[in-house]
């Protein structure tokens, strides 16, 4: 097992790719913590990992609140014992009504509610979570950006400077806390098969990608799971401020 007794806090766990990274780290022996704003979504991931013979802990958790993260940290260490992987994965997306249009027309409070979860809620995590890996002079951080980054595509000019924000901060964090023995990378999926119920226009949206794709097919999360479980394993050590695009070939860099 890649992630044997490896104390993993995954954002966003609920649901989605989330949910797919949860189960796939409990796979390979991590302890895995889910924390996730929405409380039964969380216990249900966790009662499932459980029932698999996993180990799993969900906790309520405001990704916009640093008090509620400091919580959410100091819990994990008392029940764990220490982090060995923070995976910032929560985000607003379509799936929550994400806003599309011009620039001139996004509204500022609709900025704000994007930004404070997908860069500033990346941020507190990591604040919250970067002085218990120093102590441990040990830890990996991964963070999810988005290949709209790349491209400027998708009109969601909120939701794509976050994600470039993210990049940039992964960075920033990598240049950092190399000196602790933390590693810093990021990943961006492409457009993803995450929903859980899928509709005609569910199924249209995600199959516009196909064609710009050396692999001429839908992405889903098992595509996905395995580069995050590289990053967070002992395989990665020595990498770090980097940011590894798992799109099907749809962006080379």
């Amino acid at each position: 097992m890649r992630l044997k007794d490896k104390v993993t806090i995954i954002t966003g766990a609920a649901h989605g790719i989330g949910k797919a990274y949860a189960r796939r780290f409990a796979d390979e022996g991590a302890h895995v913590v889910i924390a996730d704003i929405d409380a039964a979504g969380g216990e249900a991931v966790a009662t499932a990992i459980l029932e698999a013979g996993g180990s799993a802990w969900a906790r309520t958790t405001d990704v916009r609140s640093l008090a509620d993260l400091q919580g959410l940290t100091q819990e994990t260490v008392k029940k764990f014992g220490c982090i060995d992987v923070l995976l910032n994965n929560a985000a607003i997306y379509v799936t929550q009504n994400l806003w599309k249009g011009a620039v001139e027309d996004l509204q500022i409070d609709e900025w704000d509610r994007v930004i404070e979860v997908n860069l500033k809620g990346v941020f507190l995590c990591s604040k919250a979570v970067i002085p218990i890996m120093k102590q441990q002079r040990s830890g990996k951080i991964i963070n999810i950006a988005s290949g709209t980054f790349f491209s400027g595509s998708g009109n969601m000019p909120h939701y794509t400077t976050a994600k470039g924000g993210v990049v940039a901060l992964s960075r920033v964090m990598a240049r950092q806390l190399g000196q602790y023995g933390i590693n810093v990378n990021c990943m961006t999926p492409g457009s993803t098969m995450s929903e859980e119920n899928i509709s005609q226009d569910v199924l249209k949206r995600r199959e516009g990608s196909i064609d710009k794709r050396a692999f001429r097919r839908v992405e889903t999360p098992a595509d996905i799971v395995g580069t995050a479980l590289f990053l967070a394993s002992s395989d990665s050590d020595f990498i770090t401020g980097q940011l590894l695009v798992v799109e099907g070939g749809g962006v080379m860099h």
